[in-house]
């Protein structure tokens, strides 16, 4: 938002300087410096002396300074032209200094000024401004002449006086459109105010927005050079003999890596043993106070699928927001939450699984609402999501083929498509069939619905059920038919089925196996065609979709992840240039990827554009450890400044040994940053 301040305006008042004595006359003999009282500036001013016009007087240019000239004796006209570097002296009657002035009889002598106040003669004591001498209708204000308003000062630089009930914005008399409370912000987009208005929060009144609809940012070239703002938890303590050892931007000092931003220990009283995370951390404005808050799940070492805490931290600064430590309101520790606001009331909840088969839901302060109906499909590291199903009030709860009301009310739950591929349940929302509503796709099966959650007739049957297995979906419109198609990634394969009937359209392998993550599905070379992308246990691979039952590879690349093999990943546009990049992070490193080959981009195609994606050509890499699960790096606003950052959960209770905590960085991933519309580690990475 911009921040609309009052302005006050000084400008310069434009009036009548007499050239030689205070009643505006000149005579013949004046002193030079007769008028020079009062008179200040730099500004320039032409002075017209005419005389008996049968005299021989000649007219002629004459540099003297501001309100220091005298009229001669001059027969005919003398023009001079005044400024405040040069001084005429007068040296005697009748006699001026100036080059080329003639003498003579008297004349009458006036000055046009565009200096305020009066030269010549003393200034009224009402008029006096420090060395000024305002004119009459001004004031002297703050040691300046200004106009007199009869009331508020004046306003902008041409000092316009504003109509009653206007007031000075921005060097403008404007019209506010009433009163208001809340600003727009990076996390607040709805407005109190009418269209062309923002509300300014200190006045608390909606001004016109002074915004240039037309301005675009353009980030300058893509540049990587990642800086934490801050990190939150456990550090390890890696030894080193250089900085090359220890992670980016980290220094290498009396034989061990040490940050250089600020990190944040979890307090003794705050339950420091939960300092793991293995799942995706959630952004979010929770106290609407125009900073966004991180949101997740922490574990204890070991205790990946129990005793989980809820944490909220500060976006921009890490600092607690809350915690909960109610042991009667643990988690599944690597479940994902997510946050909306469920039942109208303009606050957030965040719902998560629970340790049982059951969800819990939050307070946006963190205290505890209410725990769900019971359900019964098997879970592990699964995935809430929140949508409006039946298009009708309240928003519903999904948790893989089950959905509930607001109230944590259990309403349906299907089988056989659950969402499950060797971790989850995963689900997504939209609707397929172009008929208004939408459906809920839990891997191999599409369930839709009928009736509404208030008129207690909300019903749900199966759409439709794939032939492959279970999976984790997504959903995209790949030929361009309004007719939407979903991808299932299900064990170590990527299949593309018909979003209507859930017939295979094509399939193909994830290389090197694993069972595969959850796809991710973007356009990748800038063709304004989406493209699939999935991680297995060695490889990230990315598709393109061909029709006619065929995918065509575009890249893979090389990746670690043994352990779960299902993990996600994100895509952004930070540099703007119509092309995705991809954030992943597996067990040892994490990494930004260009959306194609970098010598693919070249014309003619350079010699390493040849589908395989090394470390040589990828934007950033830095070491970071996890287990994996179903987690994946989230790329918000995490601290209200309008740029994108990337925050991501680490963990070192599993063999890879390196910090367990949150972090963010401001300059993290330094990239030319695009706006974005926000133990054990999860860290933020920011672009810029």
């Amino acid at each position: 938002m911009v921040d609309y301040k009052r302005v006050m305006g000084f400008g310069v008042a434009f009036g009548l300087l007499s050239g030689c004595g205070g009643d505006g006359s000149g005579t013949d003999g004046d002193s030079a410096s007769s008028g020079s009282a009062g008179s200040t500036g730099s500004a320039t001013m032409q002075v017209m002396t005419t005389g008996d016009p049968s005299g021989s007087g000649s007219m002629t240019d004459s540099t003297v300074t501001q309100g220091s000239m005298s009229a001669t004796d001059s027969q005919g006209t003398t023009v001079a032209t005044v400024t405040d570097s040069v001084s005429a002296t007068d040296t005697g009657p009748g006699t001026d200094s100036s080059p080329g002035t003639d003498t003579g009889s008297t004349g009458t002598t006036s000055a046009v000024s565009e200096t305020s106040g009066t030269s010549g003669g003393p200034c009224d004591v009402d008029l006096q401004c420090g060395d000024e001498c305002c004119a009459p209708g001004e004031l002297c204000t703050e040691g300046q002449c200004q106009t007199d308003c009869g009331g508020p000062p004046p306003c902008g630089p041409q000092q316009e006086c504003c109509a009653a009930g206007d007031l000075c914005n921005q060097g403008q008399c404007v019209t506010p459109a009433g009163p208001c409370a809340q600003a727009t912000c990076a996390t607040l987009a709805e407005s109190e105010c009418p269209e062309g208005f923002v509300c300014d929060v200190k006045l608390e009144l909606c001004l016109p927005s002074q915004a240039d609809a037309s301005c675009q940012y353009i980030p300058p070239k893509a540049e990587f050079e990642p800086v934490p703002n801050f990190t939150w938890g456990s550090r390890a303590k890696v030894a080193c003999n250089m900085a090359s050892q220890c992670q980016t931007a980290e220094v290498c000092d009396a034989g061990f890596c040490k940050v250089t931003w600020p990190h944040l220990n979890i307090a003794v009283d705050d339950l420091p043993t939960h300092n793991q995370s293995s799942s995706i951390p959630v952004v979010a404005d929770i106290d609407r106070d125009c900073v966004p808050e991180i949101v997740f799940n922490s574990y204890r070492p070991g205790v990946a699928t129990s005793d989980g805490v809820m944490r909220a931290i500060r976006g921009d600064t890490g600092a607690k927001v809350w915690t909960v430590t109610d042991p009667a309101w643990r988690t599944d520790s690597t479940a994902s939450p997510a946050i909306g606001d469920i039942n109208g009331d303009g606050q957030v909840e965040i719902i998560v699984q629970g340790t049982g088969k059951t969800l819990l839901a939050f307070s946006s302060d963190g205290k505890p609402l209410w725990k769900s109906g019971v359900f019964k499909m098997a879970t592990g590291s699964g995935a809430v999501a929140i949508a409006n199903i039946d298009n009708d009030g309240d928003a519903e709860v999904i948790f893989g083929s089950a959905v509930f009301d607001s109230t944590g009310k259990l309403l349906y739950e299907g089988v056989p498509g659950i969402g499950l591929n060797g971790q989850g349940p995963i689900s997504c929302v939209a609707d397929l069939d172009n008929d208004g509503r939408q459906e809920v796709i839990a891997g191999r099966t599409a369930y839709a619905f009928t009736g509404t959650v208030a008129m207690n007739n909300f019903v749900g049957k199966v759409l439709w059920t794939a032939a492959p297995t279970d999976g984790f979906c997504g959903v995209a419109d790949f030929n361009g038919d309004k007719k939407p198609e979903v991808v299932l990634v299900s064990n170590a394969n990527i299949y593309a089925l018909n979003g209507q009937t859930g017939a295979t359209l094509a399939q193909a392998p994830i290389p090197n196996g694993g069972k595969g993550g959850p796809p991710n599905i973007a356009d990748f070379d800038g063709d304004k065609v989406p493209e699939i992308a999935a991680a297995g246990s060695s490889q990230y691979i990315v598709y393109k979709y061909a029709g006619a039952n065929a995918f065509v590879k575009l890249w893979s690349a090389a990746t670690q992840d043994g352990s779960s093999q299902v993990t996600g990943s994100s895509v952004f546009d930070f540099d703007g240039d119509g092309r995705n990049e991809v954030v992943y992070n597996d067990e040892v490193y994490i990494r930004i990827y260009p959306g194609v080959e970098p010598d693919c981009q070249k014309m003619p195609k350079g010699p390493a554009c040849d589908g395989n994606m090394t470390d040589a050509e990828v934007l950033f890499r830095d070491r970071n450890s996890s287990r994996t699960r179903t987690e994946y790096p989230v790329i918000a606003d995490v601290d209200g400044d309008f740029k994108a950052e990337i925050v991501f959960s680490t963990n070192n209770d599993s063999g890879f040994k390196l910090d367990a905590g949150i972090g963010s960085g401001a300059r993290s991933v330094t990239i030319g940053f695009r706006p974005a519309r926000s133990g054990t580690n999860t860290r933020i990475t920011s672009p810029m």
